[in-house]
């Protein structure tokens, strides 16, 4: 899973097979760990049919949390490309969040293994 982070908006990109975990098991997570055991950790998590968007930050995890009925279409249908949803901030301002199914380069990169990305509609070849 890929974090982006820009301001007041968080973006996940997830590979084929962390939407099929998100979609039957209600959680994925990525970590990037530093030197000395440290580990930052970030998810996506299922919550309850009939909630609304979450996103917290405590203990040096971002946990993104979106509905289930959510993550299950978008898991099940091709078309269905990304997931929005918005936080309200303690000071009127939003945070936006965003899940997208990561899709394959355009560019070949010899330093990234896309064998379990979803093919680029904007490619010839798909």
């Amino acid at each position: 899973m890929k974090l982006r982070l820009l301001d007041d908006s968080i973006r996940l990109r997830l590979s084929r097979s962390e939407v099929v975990a998100a979609d039957e098991k209600g959680l994925v997570e990525g970590r990037t760990r530093f030197p000395y055991g440290s580990a930052f950790t970030y998810a996506l998590e299922a919550l309850p049919s009939g909630s609304v968007e979450t996103a917290a930050y405590e203990g040096d995890r971002i946990t993104i949390g979106l509905p289930t009925e959510k993550i299950m279409q978008w898991a099940k249908d091709d078309a269905v490309v990304s997931l929005r949803g918005k936080v309200n901030l303690p000071d009127g301002k939003i945070l936006k969040l965003l899940v997208e199914k990561d899709f394959v380069c355009l560019s070949h990169r010899d330093d990234e293994d896309q064998s379990n990305l979803f093919p680029n509609p904007e490619s010839t070849a798909c």
